[in-house]
C-alpha cells in the first residue's frame, strides 16, 4: 500500500504539504488520525526525514499509542527515536533530562489531584488559616489556573489585591517551595516549568530547536497558554509547523483551552497553509445536518460544513419525560429494544451527559433493565487504596525526597507509627533542614520519640534502603513484586472481608502485571519511566472499549470517541447548557458558545442512531425542579427529528409506575389554580391527582400530588403544568 493510498483529495493535499506552517481544520469524523500518521509516514518515507527529527505532540495517552502503532504499521519498523506522545508525557521527558535547569532532581515525582490537595490542606494549615474560609479544593484549583496562564507566584502575588487574594498568593507560594522540597511538580508544572527553562535558557531551546525540523499537534483547539508557547518556541526555527484541529469542537476552557489559539494560527503564522477535512466517514447524513445546524449559530468558528457519502439515515430521536426516573426508563427500553432486534450490541451504545451527577438515575434504569453498564470516569484503577499504597512505596524508593508518599505508607500496613512520631519526625527534619526521609537515617538524635516507635521506624527504614539499593540492578517488575510481599501489603488483607480481600489483591496483581507489560513494550523499562506513564493516566486511557455493557460517560469524555448508538439526557436549559439564566453577553456568550460547541461533541460521536432526551421535573440540589427543553434542542430543524417514537410500555415501564404519555411542554400555574391540600388537579403526563402535602410561599410553591395510579410526585407548582380538576 503507496502512504496517499485510500486518501480522499484533501486529506492527500494535507499529508503532501511538508514544508511552512500547516492549519488543517478537521471535522468530527473526518480522518485527522490517519491524515496525521500518513503524513508522519510520508515525512519519513518520501522526504527521508530522521525519525528523531519529529516530534507529535497530543493529549492522550491513548491517541498517542494508536499514532504510534498506526505509523509502525505504514513504515513496517518500530518508532524508536521519534518522539509521539501527549504534551504531558514529552514535557516530562524533557524535564527529566533538564531537570537541574529547573532546580530538580531527575527522580522528581509527579503528584496526582489527591496528592496536591493533601499538599495544600498541609499549607493552609501551617499558615494559620481556616480550610472553611480557603477550601483546599477550591484553593488547587485558582493555583491550576494561574499556572494554566503562566502567572507563577511571584506574578500572581503582584496582581492579588484584598486579604483573600493576598492569603491565596501566599499559599501558592508555599505550596510551591513544598513541591520543590519534595522533589515534586504537578500536572500543570510539567508545561509551565518547560516553558519557562525555554525562556530562561536559550542554548537549552536552540537543542530542541535543532533536533525537532517538524512539528505535528493534534487537538490544537484544546491547547492553553503554556502548550500554545511551548509548540511556537520549538516551531520557531524550521517554521515547519503542522497542527490539527476542530475550533467547533473546543470544550475545554474550564481548564484553560484558549479557542484563540486555532481562530489565530493564520495571523501568528501569516504565511500558513488552510485544508479543510468536511467529509465524514463516521455518521449519517441526518446526524450531520442536525449537527451542522446546532454548530452554525456560533460566531465564533471557522466555518464549515460537514457532509458523507452516508446519505439519509434514521432521524433523531427526541423524547420529553415527565422526571429523570422516566428519562431512564424509556432509555433503558430503547436499549432493550435494539439489542432484541439484534441489530446492535450493548457495548454499541453509550449514553452521555452534562454532568456526573446525572449517571445515578441512569445507573438505576439499566440495572433495573437487567441491564450491564461500565462508567468511565469513576475511581481510576491507579487511585484505588491498595493500587495507590504500592506505588507511593514505588515513589518513595526512586524519590526518597517525596514526604507525601512517606507519610502514606510509613503506617500501612499498620506497624503502630501514629501521627504524633510522624509529626515530631516532621519537626526533626524540618529543625535540621532535610526531607523527613533522611531524618529516619537519624532516629538516634529525635529522642521525642519513643524508643519502640524509633525501632520500627529503623525497621522501615531499612527496608526502603534495602530496596532502593537494589534500583540499578532489578527489573521495575521484579523489584515491584519484591515490594508487594516485602512490605507486608499482601498479608494485611486477611484483615478485611474475604470478598474485598479478594477484589484488593486482583487490583494489586493487575498492578503487577501493568508493571510488566511495561517492562516488555517501553525503550525506557525503568521505574521513573513507569511512575512518569502511571501519573499521565486519564479516564478514557483505562476505559475498555471491548467490555460488554453499555457506556456511561460525560460529554467531555467522549471527545473522541464514536458509537453505533448514542444517547444524550438530560437536554433542559439550565442543566445543558449550563448556564446563568439572563443575559447572554460577554463571558456569558462565550459560555454559551462552548456549551453548544458541547452538544455538538455529542451529536457527532453518534454514528447510526442519535437519541436526545429532557426532563419536565428533574431532582437537583435536594430539591425538584421544572426545567423547559434545552434552547439547544430547538437549533436542529424539526423535518430531522421524530418525536413520536415510543418504546413499549410493557417493555419500558415497571407495572407500578405511571405510564408515560406524549404531551405538550409544561405550562405555568393557572390564575386561580387549586392550591390546598385536598384539592384535585390534572398532570399532562401523570393524570389526575389529590395535592397530599404543600409547603413554600409565591414562586416557590411545591406540591406532593398522590395520582390515581398510585404514583405520588412532588413537583414545583409553577412549573408543574398543572390545572385544576
Amino acid at each position: 500500500m503507496t502512504i496517499l493510498e485510500g486518501l480522499n483529495e484533501q486529506q492527500a493535499e494535507a499529508v503532501r504539504s511538508v514544508d511552512g506552517p500547516l492549519l488543517i481544520l478537521a471535522g468530527a469524523g473526518s480522518g485527522k488520525t490517519r491524515v496525521l500518521t500518513r503524513r508522519i509516514a510520508y515525512l519519513i518515507g518520501e522526504y527521508r526525514v530522521p525519525p528523531e527529527q519529529i516530534l507529535a505532540m497530543t493529549f492522550t495517552n491513548k491517541a498517542a499509542a494508536e499514532m504510534r502503532e498506526r505509523v509502525e504499521a505504514l513504515m513496517d519498523r518500530p518508532t524508536r527515536g521519534m518522539w509521539i506522545g501527549t504534551f504531558h508525557s514529552l514535557c516530562a521527558r524533557i524535564l527529566r533530562a533538564e531537570a537541574e535547569s529547573v532546580g530538580l532532581q531527575s527522580s522528581f515525582a509527579i503528584y496526582d489531584s489527591d496528592d496536591q490537595l493533601v499538599l495544600v490542606r498541609r499549607v493552609i494549615r501551617d499558615q494559620e488559616l481556616s480550610d472553611r474560609q480557603f477550601p483546599p479544593q477550591q484553593i488547587r484549583a485558582r493555583i491550576s489556573r494561574e499556572k494554566n496562564q503562566m502567572a507563577n507566584p511571584q506574578t500572581f502575588a503582584q496582581r492579588a489585591s484584598g486579604f483573600y487574594e493576598q492569603q491565596v498568593a501566599r499559599i501558592y507560594r508555599q505550596y510551591q517551595n513544598a513541591l520543590r522540597q519534595n522533589n515534586a511538580v504537578d500536572f500543570d508544572d510539567l508545561l509551565m516549568l518547560s516553558v519557562q527553562l525555554f525562556q530562561e535558557n536559550p542554548d537549552v531551546l536552540e537543542r530542541y530547536q535543532a533536533r525537532f525540523r517538524y512539528c505535528l499537534i493534534d487537538e490544537y483547539q484544546d491547547t492553553n497558554r503554556p502548550q500554545y508557547l511551548l509548540a511556537r518556541m520549538v516551531a520557531q526555527e524550521h517554521r515547519n509547523i503542522c497542527v490539527v484541529g476542530d475550533d467547533d469542537q473546543s470544550i475545554y476552557a474550564w481548564r484553560g483551552a484558549d479557542l484563540r489559539n486555532i481562530l489565530d494560527f493564520e495571523k501568528d503564522y501569516p504565511n500558513a497553509r488552510v485544508i479543510r477535512l468536511e467529509r465524514n466517514y463516521r455518521s449519517t447524513q441526518v446526524i450531520l445536518d442536525a449537527g451542522n445546524a446546532v454548530i452554525r449559530n456560533n460566531m465564533g468558528r471557522k466555518g464549515k460544513e460537514l457532509w458523507t457519502e452516508n446519505a439519509g439515515g434514521e432521524k433523531v430521536r427526541l423524547k420529553r419525560c415527565a422526571d429523570e426516573d422516566e428519562e431512564a426508563r424509556w432509555i433503558a427500553g430503547a436499549v432493550q429494544d435494539l439489542t432484541r432486534a439484534k441489530r446492535y450490541t450493548y457495548r454499541d451504545m453509550a449514553m452521555l451527559y452534562r454532568t456526573n451527577a446525572q449517571s445515578r438515575a441512569l445507573e438505576e434504569g439499566l440495572r433495573s433493565a437487567g441491564i450491564p453498564y461500565v462508567i468511565v470516569g469513576g475511581v481510576r484503577f491507579y487511585e484505588r487504596k491498595e493500587v495507590k499504597d504500592i506505588l507511593s512505596y514505588l515513589r518513595l524508593i526512586v524519590n526518597p525526597r517525596d514526604a507525601i508518599s512517606l507519610r502514606r505508607i510509613i503506617n500501612t500496613p499498620r506497624r503502630g507509627i501514629g501521627d504524633v512520631s510522624v509529626g515530631r519526625l516532621d519537626d526533626f527534619a524540618m529543625r535540621e533542614g532535610i526531607v523527613p526521609y533522611m531524618a529516619l537515617g537519624r532516629l538516634d538524635e529525635i529522642n521525642e520519640i519513643p524508643a519502640r516507635t524509633r525501632k520500627t521506624m529503623a525497621s522501615f527504614y531499612e527496608m526502603i534502603e534495602g530496596f532502593r539499593n537494589q534500583l540499578q540492578d532489578v527489573s521495575a517488575d521484579d523489584l515491584a513484586a519484591e515490594v508487594v510481599s516485602g512490605t507486608g501489603c499482601l498479608q494485611s488483607l486477611s484483615e478485611l472481608p474475604p470478598v474485598e480481600a479478594e477484589s484488593r489483591r486482583e487490583n494489586i496483581t493487575e498492578l503487577l502485571t501493568a508493571v510488566e507489560t511495561f517492562v516488555e513494550r517501553s525503550e525506557d523499562a525503568s521505574l521513573e519511566a513507569f511512575l512518569r506513564e502511571v501519573s499521565l493516566v486519564t479516564d478514557v486511557d483505562q476505559w475498555d472499549s471491548g467490555a460488554q455493557g453499555v457506556t456511561l460517560m460525560t460529554l467531555h469524555c467522549a471527545k473522541g470517541l464514536e458509537f453505533p448508538v448514542v444517547f444524550i439526557s438530560g437536554l433542559e436549559d439550565g442543566l445543558f447548557p449550563i448556564l446563568r439564566m439572563g443575559d447572554t453577553t460577554g463571558d456569558e456568550e462565550a459560555a454559551l458558545e462552548e456549551e453548544r460547541r458541547l452538544f455538538y461533541v455529542g451529536i457527532t460521536r453518534a454514528q447510526e442512531r442519535l437519541f436526545l432526551s429532557y426532563a419536565a421535573l428533574r431532582r437537583r440540589y435536594g430539591s425538584t425542579m421544572g426545567g423547559a427543553e434545552s434552547r439547544f434542542l430547538r437549533e436542529i430543524p424539526e423535518d430531522l427529528t421524530d418525536a413520536s417514537f415510543r418504546v413499549s410500555e410493557a417493555e419500558a415501564t415497571p407495572a407500578s409506575a405511571p405510564v408515560a404519555r406524549p404531551a405538550p411542554a409544561p405550562a405555568r400555574a393557572q390564575t386561580g389554580l387549586p392550591m390546598n391540600v385536598g384539592d384535585w388537579v390534572t398532570h399532562p403526563t401523570w393524570g389526575r391527582g389529590q395535592i397530599q402535602a404543600r409547603s413554600g410561599t409565591g414562586a416557590q410553591i411545591k406540591l406532593t400530588v398522590r395520582f390515581l395510579d398510585g404514583a405520588t410526585k412532588k413537583v414545583v407548582a409553577k412549573y408543574a403544568g398543572l390545572q385544576p380538576g
